[in-house]
């Protein structure tokens, strides 16, 4: 009998040092899986932040652009009506100034003006009244049109990028909150095996 209460005595005794093992490699598990946990919504949060960046960038700068983009298609129509007949000559020409001078008020400020389109403006901005008006209006009116198909395109890239990038941003987030989840799931495994560990 008191053998076998020794031989009883080390099986509970190996049983308990395999169960502080166990107890001890799952809480080292778990430590780990919290710290995954952490760094997944570490992670999500920063890409949010910089999503949320880029966005409110895009929206201005979308904003502006579209702003310019209604200035230069009135000054557009303004300079398509002056150039026609029947009109008072100084009535379109100072609605034509004025238009003119609306978009480069409007331009974005990222974008510049080349050297050459900003003096035939400011020459045609100059010039009043003079007789030079029809000629002048044409070539500012090639300009303005040249300046209106650049930006929509701008804005058309502008816009298939953001939407690109949204969905990117999408996918990054569906594939951490999988990851959260797994990762989650399986710390609560760990710990029901612990606990379980412990009460033995």
């Amino acid at each position: 009998a008191i053998s076998e209460a020794q031989e009883d005595l080390r099986a509970y005794g190996q049983t308990i040092l395999s169960l502080k093992g166990k107890v001890a490699t799952l809480g080292a598990e778990i430590e780990e899986l919290a710290d995954a946990i952490e760094e997944n919504k570490k992670a999500t949060e920063e890409a949010t932040a910089l999503r949320q960046k880029e966005n409110a960038a895009y929206m201005a700068e979308t904003a502006e652009t579209k702003q310019a983009l209604t200035a230069l298609e009135q000054a557009i129509t303004v300079l398509n009506v002056g150039s026609g007949k029947g009109a008072s000559f100084v009535q379109e020409r100072a609605k034509a100034t004025s238009a003119v001078r609306s978009v480069i008020a409007a331009i974005p400020t990222r974008v510049g003006l080349s050297g050459d389109k900003a003096s035939q403006l400011a020459d045609f901005l100059q010039e009043g009244s003079k007789a030079k008006y029809a000629p002048q209006s044409m070539t500012v009116q090639g300009i303005l049109t040249d300046m209106y198909d650049t930006f929509a395109a701008d804005v058309e890239t502008a816009t298939r990028d953001e939407a690109s990038a949204n969905t990117k941003f999408e996918d990054f987030m569906n594939i951490k909150a999988i990851e959260l989840k797994d990762l989650e799931t399986t710390k609560a495994k760990k710990e029901a095996e612990k606990a379980e560990a412990e009460v033995r």
